[in-house]
């Protein structure tokens, strides 16, 4: 296990001493607030209101969890050799090499493992407008990844990949932008997906790649297990990583630090939801007549 820092320790008790006293806090205004802005605004008894913010608090509250959760992983399972891999939940660090297939990314045109597409396209209703997803495909193959001293074959099936950083962006939605290149307009024809509008005017449209690429540098964390034959590959395999036997897999092409930053940054969505559930607990006991 890594050693733990004093100084986090001291940051950490820091944050838990701030999020008891916001919690405090929530608790003592909360009858105010509902009195005055809430419950005089939206339904007469404050039980519609109460039971959709206790469920907000309460769904906000699962996912810092799950991000606290995948936080103390990063922290806390060392990273393996890929030459003495142990069975079970493993943190890996290597680059990408091809194992048998490869694909090409339809934006750049680069052999890759991994890409995926998104084309939205910018729509307008009234004084008001979004972006509107109309096609989306993702494609993989099995990898190997590589450390030096061995290689792991990862199968990227139901893995968590929305930590891998865009590579190409293209927007046709700004005044005097270009138009798509050929090879996307090719792409489009392909999955009949409509980039012109009325009268061969262009859409305002927003298209986003990303790919992974033999050389990429990866931090993978999932389930290791023995690989029974290895002879379809031209380099010996010590196990393969899939999503098997653990809820986590994880692959990203971000590096540890960035990751637990991400995870752990979100300090302030714990004292947040104990603020929106408490809130909303206290609209329905009010709505049932508890407080008068």
């Amino acid at each position: 296990m890594k050693k733990t820092n004093p100084l986090k320790l001291r940051y950490q008790s820091f944050w838990l001493s701030f999020n008891i006293a916001i919690l405090i806090f929530s608790i003592t205004t909360t009858n105010y607030v509902s009195n005055n802005f809430i419950i005089a605004g939206y339904d007469k008894d404050g039980f519609t209101s109460g039971l959709f913010w206790l469920f907000v608090g309460l769904f906000t509250f699962y996912k810092s969890l799950k991000n606290f959760k995948k936080k103390r992983l990063f922290e806390d399972i060392p990273t393996s050799k890929m030459r003495s891999i142990a069975m079970g939940l493993v943190e890996l660090k290597g680059k990408i090499k091809i194992a048998k297939e490869k694909l090409t990314d339809p934006f750049d045109e680069k052999d890759c493992v991994y890409w995926s597409v998104k084309i939205e396209e910018y729509v307008k209703k009234g004084k008001r407008g979004s972006w509107v997803t109309r096609h989306q495909l993702t494609k993989r193959v099995e990898f190997l990844l590589s450390d030096g001293t061995g290689n792991v074959l990862i199968n990227s099936q139901k893995a968590d990949m929305t930590n891998i950083k865009r590579d190409s962006e293209i927007q046709t939605a700004m005044p005097f932008s270009e138009e798509l290149p050929d090879h996307i307009k090719k792409y489009c024809d392909k999955y009949k997906v409509k980039y012109k509008g009325w009268f061969g005017f262009k859409k305002k449209l927003r298209c986003r790649a990303t790919y992974l690429e033999p050389g990429d540098q990866l931090y993978v964390l999932g389930s290791a297990r023995p690989l029974n034959d290895d002879s379809a590959f031209t380099e010996p395999i010590t196990a393969a990583v899939d999503h098997s036997g653990s809820e986590y897999f994880l692959i990203s092409d971000k590096s540890e630090k960035n990751l637990t930053d991400s995870y752990g940054g979100q300090w302030w969505m714990v004292p947040l939801s104990f603020i929106i559930s408490s809130f909303g607990l206290y609209m329905l006991l009010v709505s049932i007549g508890m407080f008068k």
